[in-house]
């Protein structure tokens, strides 16, 4: 799985975490994309958008996972 950090619904005033198998990566370019930074494991890229949303006065949005399917 790759996990990469999007604006949710198109949202720029909150940050959230995003997966997607590696045969479906074609598809991130239908996600508004906030970093190009691309993480293999989901504890890292929900620490990162936490930190980069608190950094940049963003509400971080997620699931019970940390992250939205």
């Amino acid at each position: 799985m790759t996990y990469f950090i999007i604006f949710p619904g198109g949202d720029r005033s909150k940050l959230s975490v995003a997966e997607l198998s590696n045969d479906m990566l074609y598809e991130k370019s239908e996600y508004a994309v906030a970093s190009r930074q691309e993480f293999y494991e989901n504890d890292e890229a929900v620490k990162y958008a936490k930190e980069l949303a608190k950094e940049n006065n963003l509400l971080y949005e997620g699931d019970s996972n940390g992250y939205l399917d």
